[in-house]
């Protein structure tokens, strides 16, 4: 019985939720999708929506000579869609209630059993069996949680492009799908292949150093371009001839928790091929089984030892217009009473390491149990004289951070309400303005008269920070601040080396034999607007400091763009 569907596709702008279908076609017998597959075809052209799922297990219906393990992997259908006269529409969602993921799932496939996998793979490589094998693993959980409220909680953290949600019966799909399997606008396909892939950084600079590692090297886009000849041998099948183009070449985009390599291609179809015949060519999709996908997929088979589930199918949308859009259903969790299953995996090529590839199972897996804080982006400056000081770096500031944690953000905009915020205030007096960015985009400035820090702020206390240095939120200014603790008075914070680091409200500075020294960046902390402007100009040279430094210090400051330099005693513990 179909319960929910729900299609957060970035390309149709909003979310489509379907309930009360007209009809179910779904099957667990092989000989039975090409049959419904053309049924789901003939329901759109007769005007309805049509949503579902084709599972990897249904590959023999259009190609028999492609090898799978014997499905149901759970309570699963090899084909299921519901038929739909009418659809509700909503905003995407940007927030979602509060819901908990265990972090402790159990591998299916311990590193041993990996590590003989790859080696196995190798050998296939060596025997010229195979160029490529996307080999998947999978994790296990008992998971209590609402299967939908774990849903939108993946759709807000993951910004994926293919999200979607399938309910029925006690069977539940959660794909976080950021890689497009086909769409069809008339006669024009487009396939979008993603291999390649690598985590992100923590800072703003380590963070496009590591994707402009991936957009160069060697394996990663050999692995890509691979798939892309595979995918371009199979459009050619049903496409117009000399139609087939490669649009973008090994692109990178960025999501929450990695970089990933993806490929546009573009053709014509013929107007002969229908929609079974798209699945006779393109499904499954090469970039998770690999090339040749028919000598690949037995060794699939004889590495894996269970199905796969929905997991490297599909999950589409056919549209009343004719628009048809399908993903691959990668970062899928399917989840049956109770007990959930996630399927993660890579593309095994002559150069791939059984180390690696461990790692960036591990790395992908992360968006199970990694949870994201619920944050805004913050900026807080000083205004003097009707304007705002540093406004050009406050913009880069949020420019960097909005990047990285892909909020939208109007620079324009906020100037002009900068303007507005700063003709508003009285010339001959100083405020503090903080300006903060959320992930809708919305702006807020709030502004209040600046005021002298208290003799008592000012005697600060030190304390040991035990952040974990592979966090961004050290390096970027936001609302979540775990790793900072504002009080009554003003901290100086070091790390277990007895290394200085910052303060709660800006960055620390030492006078030492009349100079002014700074810690760098590396040991985990902000980069300040107003340590930057001394460093700069020459005010202030970076250094690795320490307690005994402090202790010794003819002079301590705190900085920031608000207050400048301003003077801390260290209050004895």
């Amino acid at each position: 019985m179909h319960r929910k569907t729900v299609i957060d596709f970035r390309a149709l702008g909003e979310r489509y939720i379907f309930t009360q279908p007209i009809k179910e076609l779904k099957t667990r017998d092989i000989a039975e999708v090409v049959d419904l597959l053309a049924q789901v075809e003939s329901y759109q052209e007769q005007g309805y929506y049509v949503v579902g799922y084709v599972s990897y297990e249904a590959a023999p219906a259009f190609e028999e000579k492609l090898a799978v393990h014997k499905a149901p992997l759970l309570d699963e259908y090899l084909l299921y869609f519901t038929v739909h006269d009418k659809v509700e529409t909503s905003p995407i969602p940007l927030i979602y209630d509060e819901v908990d993921l265990p972090s402790n799932w159990q591998e299916v496939t311990s590193a041993a059993d990996y590590e003989k996998a790859i080696a196995q793979i190798h050998h296939h490589l060596r025997q010229g069996d195979t160029y490529q094998v996307n080999y998947t693993v999978q994790l296990k959980q008992d998971l209590s949680a609402n299967p939908f409220a774990i849903y939108n909680r993946m759709v807000v953290e993951q910004e994926a492009g293919y999200n979607a949600y399938v309910e029925h019966d006690e069977m539940a799909v959660i794909s976080m799908s950021p890689e497009l399997f086909f769409e069809q606008n008339g006669r024009e396909l487009t396939t979008r292949p993603m291999k390649g892939t690598t985590q992100r950084g923590v800072t703003d600079q380590e963070d496009l150093e590591q994707a402009g590692w991936l957009e160069q090297d060697p394996k990663n886009r050999s692995e890509n371009m691979m798939i892309v000849d595979l995918l371009r041998n199979d459009m050619n099948r049903i496409s117009e001839v000399g139609s087939e183009h490669v649009e973008h070449l090994c692109q990178v985009e960025q999501y929450s928790t990695v970089w990933q390599m993806t490929s546009t291609i573009k053709s014509q179809l013929r107007e002969d091929v229908d929609l079974v015949e798209i699945f006779r060519s393109l499904f499954p999709c090469g970039s998770i089984t690999g090339a040749p996908k028919i000598a690949t997929m037995e060794i699939i088979k004889d590495l894996e030892p269970q199905p796969r589930g929905v997991y490297c199918g599909t999950i589409g949308l056919l549209l009343p217009n004719g628009r048809r859009i399908f993903n691959v259903a990668i970062r899928t969790i399917q989840l049956y009473q109770g007990k959930a299953i996630y399927g993660v995996g890579g593309g095994i090529t002559w150069d791939s390491t059984w180390e690696s590839e461990y790692r960036e199972v591990h790395q992908k897996a992360a968006v199970l149990y990694r949870k994201q804080a619920r944050f805004k982006l913050i900026t807080t400056g000083k205004i003097s004289q009707k304007q705002l000081l540093f406004e050009e770096q406050h913009l880069e500031r949020l420019r960097k951070a909005s990047r990285y944690f892909a909020f939208p953000f109007d620079a324009e905009y906020l100037k002009q309400k900068i303007e507005e915020e700063c003709q508003a205030c009285e010339a001959n007096q100083d405020y503090r303005l903080r300006i903060s960015l959320s992930k809708s985009g919305e702006i807020e400035l709030s502004r209040q008269i600046l005021t002298p820090l208290s003799p008592h702020f000012c005697q600060a206390k030190l304390c040991l920070q035990e952040a974990n240095l592979q966090q961004a939120f050290i390096y970027f200014k936001t609302t979540h601040r775990p790793h900072l603790s504002l009080g009554e008075q003003e901290k100086i914070y070091h790390n277990e080396k007895g290394e200085l680091l910052e303060t709660t409200i800006g960055n620390l500075v030492l006078k030492i034999d009349g100079k002014l020294y700074t810690p760098p960046i590396r040991l985990g902390i902000l980069p300040g607007i107003y340590r930057q402007h001394l460093l700069e100009t020459g005010q202030v040279e970076e250094k690795v400091l320490t307690i005994k430094d402090l202790k010794g210090a003819e002079a301590i400051y705190g900085c920031n763009a608000v207050r400048g330099l301003y003077e801390l005693s260290v209050k004895e513990s």
